[in-house]
């Protein structure tokens, strides 16, 4: 008896585990891939890591958090801390929130005229 009720914990254990990194790992419906946009302006902050990298502009008068790729894809494509820097301009390609918040999804980004993938 004591085994089926450890493996029932270990079961339903597992099964919370899976139910909670799915939340905590957002999807994308989230973003209006229907409205692509662009934003061009100085990078004001910028947070590279995982699951995903950050960066902070201000474009038509309201503050921007762009959320980039993970850090092994930014790395892998060229687009690294020294050339994504704060102070550098930034043109970001990709989705706006649905929900009206300043923030978007980016497809691409272009740094010193160089452009990157992100997705």
């Amino acid at each position: 008896m004591r085994r089926l009720v450890f493996a029932l914990a270990v079961v339903v254990t597992a099964g919370l585990l899976t139910v909670l990194s799915a939340f905590a790992h957002h999807g994308w419906g989230s973003y209006d891939a229907d409205k692509p946009m662009t934003v061009e302006a100085v990078i004001e902050e910028i947070s590279l890591g995982n699951p995903h990298g950050h960066m902070m502009v201000t474009a038509g008068g309201r503050q921007w958090e762009i959320t980039l790729a993970p850090l092994s894809r930014m790395t892998a494509r060229g687009a690294t801390a020294a050339v994504v820097a704060k102070g550098k301009t930034v043109k970001a390609h990709g989705y706006p929130k649905r929900d009206g918040t300043p923030e978007m999804r980016a497809e691409w980004i272009e740094v010193d005229s160089k452009r990157f993938e992100l997705r």
